[in-house]
């Protein structure tokens, strides 16, 4: 069955507002209905940014992609658009897959992947292009697809090859491209364009390395601050999917990138397919956030949504070359601090920043009825711990006494940036909100900034 983009509104509209808000995000982006998972097609463009992402408006279940679609004026408040896309051609009939956008001569135009399964049951990918002159409405290019199999280097897999990403140097254009060879090792590939309709492979941009896994999923090449870097999601590596940062030297002449060092962007298990786009000069992100142990606890909760988008973020890398990610946030705060025999009360969608830290022995509890996350500090590790709906969570960050950290707590996750460059997030499903602050020693001086309106 064909699924077309007027199906796909109009059962968003008829159906949106029977969502449950018992786990929905207040300040993060979510669909309004249905399974969401990578973002795509990050850019400005017409005045706003615009958030595209993979998307299931049917059911809180993955199954065949759409690109919803959404906008914001300042990447805080974020308005729902019409479907952009639906798989309604036969190249991309099985799901319109991961890409990305970039601006030409006015003109947005998308490069996205069309999924296709085969009557043998393999699946062949492709690669193919969508413009818009209003930023909303989008007609697909009549030559699609652009890349195919017949494109692929030799020794490449013709059932994994997704997710291009474009970008614009020196006058050209260029895509990377995930993939792997015939070994299931991962892969990044690089082709060229001049008019983004016409492609030819360049070469191999990265491979060999144990980071990239069986796949490296949604790479994103990119500058930050001068640096060339390359940000990877990859599949088949020790822990399930880790999401890297490298940065090193892009040779544009031969098509290679060499890494010289290569840092996890998230230490959360829930943290992937992050991407990124630069905006006068700033390098801005956004990952999507979803339980890597409770894919099904939505769906099997009876929530018709599932999935969410990161707090948008700059990126930056300092002059010993890490990396710092400060979370763009709305003004408005106000200084207080949590006492041993204070417990505060917090919104549900909340910012804590500790300028100071936690001394050595000290804990800082947010709870609730049915679940609580506890941030406690020893002499070398500043460890998270999350109790609630799903099997607890414990992870810990190499973070000295007393170094400043910030949370963003929402109605179904946490993330925690830190002074030093760490970041990790999680996702939790606690039946009420937490809605309480305590700490275990003495008191803890904060900067506490509350949500109050539905995203």
């Amino acid at each position: 069955m064909t699924l077309t983009l007027a199906q796909a509104d109009t059962y968003i509209r008829d159906h949106a507002a029977t969502v449950s808000p018992q786990f929905r995000p207040q300040a993060h982006f979510s669909a309004p209905i249905g399974w969401l998972n990578d973002p795509n097609g990050l850019v400005y463009f017409a005045g706003r940014f615009h958030l595209f992402y993979q998307y299931n408006p049917y059911s809180a279940v993955w199954d065949t992609m759409h690109w919803g679609h959404a906008t914001s004026r300042d990447l805080i408040d974020w308005h729902d658009e019409p479907v952009a896309l639906a798989p309604d051609q036969d190249y991309d009939r099985n799901g319109v897959f991961s890409g990305s956008a970039i601006v030409k001569d006015d003109t947005l135009v998308v490069m996205y992947t069309g999924n296709v399964q085969q009557a043998d049951g393999t699946v062949r990918q492709n690669q193919n292009i969508a413009t818009s002159t209003d930023g909303t409405h989008f007609t697909k290019y009549a030559g699609n697809p652009v890349l195919t199999a017949a494109d692929l280097p030799a020794g490449a897999s013709v059932q994994n090859f997704r997710d291009p990403k474009l970008t614009l140097h020196d006058g050209h254009y260029y895509v990377v491209l995930a993939s792997s060879d015939r070994d299931e090792a991962g892969q990044i590939l690089l082709y060229t364009s001049d008019d983004l309709l016409h492609w030819r492979f360049v070469s191999i941009l990265l491979r060999g390395i144990p980071e990239l896994g069986t796949i490296a999923e949604c790479p994103d090449l990119l500058s930050i601050d001068g640096q060339d870097a390359l940000v990877f999601s990859a599949i088949g590596v020790a822990g399930g999917a880790n999401v890297n940062l490298a940065l090193g030297q892009m040779d544009w002449q031969t098509g290679r990138f060499s890494p010289r060092t290569i840092q996890p962007l998230d230490q959360g298990r829930d943290f992937y397919a992050p991407q990124s786009f630069d905006h006068l000069g700033t390098r801005y992100l956004i990952p999507w956030l979803h339980s890597a142990d409770a894919m099904d606890f939505l769906p099997s909760h009876d929530q018709q949504w599932n999935g969410q988008m990161g707090s948008p973020r700059v990126l930056h890398v300092d002059k010993n070359g890490t990396l710092r990610q400060t979370p763009v946030l709305p003004a408005g705060y106000e200084t207080a601090a949590v006492a041993i025999d204070q417990p505060m009360p917090v919104a549900i969608a909340t910012v804590l920043t500790a300028h100071d830290g936690l001394k050595a022995g000290q804990s800082l509890v947010l709870a609730g009825k049915h679940g609580a996350i506890q941030l406690e500090q020893t002499t070398q590790l500043l460890t998270i711990t999350v109790r609630d709906a799903i099997p607890t969570q414990q992870l810990s960050l190499p973070l000295a006494p007393s170094t400043a950290f910030q949370i963003i707590l929402d109605r179904s996750s946490l993330e925690v940036f830190t002074s030093t460059g760490q970041v990790a997030s999680l996702i939790y499903f606690a039946e009420t909100p937490l809605t309480e602050l305590r700490t275990s020693i003495g008191q803890v001086p904060l900067t506490i900034w509350h949500e109050t309106a539905n995203r």
